[in-house]
């Protein structure tokens, strides 16, 4: 059980796994990100591949991993300034929820064929999602 009021988690994406992975398998496309999600990044594998990583980082904050928490339960998305935004829902709002997390931050990044996601949440914060 995690009793830390913070947790954080990190991942990084080869993105010419995710490349080949849409050439090899369309249906991971939408196994893995939401509508939203594929519209924002356009089969973009390093917009994706950014996107991948934050719901692993997502997945470990939560002490997670997928199978317990659905991929498509976390959602990241722009809000109007370009600044990443991450969604939680079902199973991912669920284990939140029982953790007490309240607010969470997601910070994404990619280059060099690589993307990174770094994910804090936090238990009892100002917001509730």
């Amino acid at each position: 059980m995690i009793t830390s009021p913070i947790t954080t988690g990190v991942d990084l994406v080869d993105c010419g796994r995710i490349a080949r992975m849409l050439e090899e398998d369309r249906t991971f496309l939408d196994l893995a990100f939401t509508e939203a999600e594929q519209e924002d990044c356009q089969a973009d594998p390093a917009r994706l591949g950014a996107r991948w990583a934050a719901k692993e980082a997502a997945m470990k904050a939560l002490g997670q991993g997928i199978g317990a928490i659905a991929p498509l339960d976390i959602g990241v998305r722009r809000d109007e300034n370009g600044v990443p935004m991450m969604e939680l829902s079902g199973s991912a709002k669920a284990r939140a929820d029982e953790l007490g997390i309240t607010d969470w931050s997601v910070a994404l990044s990619h280059e060099g064929g690589f993307a990174v996601a770094f994910v804090v949440m936090l238990k009892g914060g100002d917001r509730v999602r």
